[in-house]
């Protein structure tokens, strides 16, 4: 392989070191993400416990915290949808650590439309009027599309190239409020609002390895009540 001036080589060395350390920690967080996904279905086919659910919706914006109207929403709407499962570690009479695994979408006009699947760690503290407060942070795996027509150069004229998206990591925080109605509906639900703060990576790997997304959900948590949970109350 010939290699032209000093500067180009020092370009294709760090390039290829960055994208072989890069697959190595794709590898470690794939690996981490399954074995939480295999941890958290043993519990559910063990019949532990009861399982929560959440569905949201959400508008996203690439931005920083502390942007958009009142610091939290996006002027313009960039539309999503998620659905997540909980699964408790450890709980305490106002308090409880636990786990996620979520899978949500999301399309912004004109950049990318994606497919998100992550998990994430969380502590939720539950005040004495129903109402709770959850910070939680996690990483998992990002599939983006393009959201425009991408064409290559072919013999003289454009041709539309398939769009079969890039795999991309994704970090993520975010702050959940809730409240709950099960006191007085007699059902196991949880309206909550949630304003998650979000690093994409690689975007563009030239000028832009990390883009910055927030978003603010609004959604509702349903939890399915075991039936040997039922029959051992009764």
């Amino acid at each position: 392989m010939a290699y032209g001036d000093a500067a180009t080589d020092k370009a294709i060395i760090f390039d290829i070191f960055v994208r072989s350390y890069y697959l190595m920690f794709m590898r470690i967080l794939y690996g981490f993400f399954i074995l939480s996904l295999v941890c958290c279905s043993r519990e559910v086919r063990a019949g532990k416990g009861d399982i929560p659910l959440s569905l949201s919706f959400f508008n996203n914006g690439t931005s920083l915290p502390g942007t958009g109207f009142a610091g939290i929403w996006n002027r313009s709407v960039h539309p999503g949808v998620q659905a997540g499962y909980f699964h408790t570690y450890k709980k305490w009479p106002n308090s409880s650590f636990f786990q996620t695994a979520k899978l949500g979408y999301f399309y912004h006009r004109f950049a990318q439309q994606a497919v998100q699947l992550y998990t994430e760690a969380g502590y939720e503290y539950r005040f004495k009027f129903r109402l709770s407060a959850a910070l939680t942070a996690g990483a998992g795996y990002l599939h983006a599309f393009p959201a425009i027509p991408v064409f290559r150069q072919e013999n003289g004229t454009y041709v539309a190239k398939a769009n079969w998206g890039r795999p991309q990591a994704m970090f993520s925080t975010a702050l959940t409020l809730g409240y709950d109605l099960e006191p007085c509906l007699k059902l196991p639900v949880k309206p909550f609002i949630q304003y998650q703060f979000w690093m994409q990576t690689p975007f563009v790997k030239d000028y832009v390895p990390l883009l910055p997304n927030t978003a603010f959900h609004i959604g509702i948590q349903y939890t399915i009540k075991r039936q040997k949970d039922r029959q051992h109350e009764n």
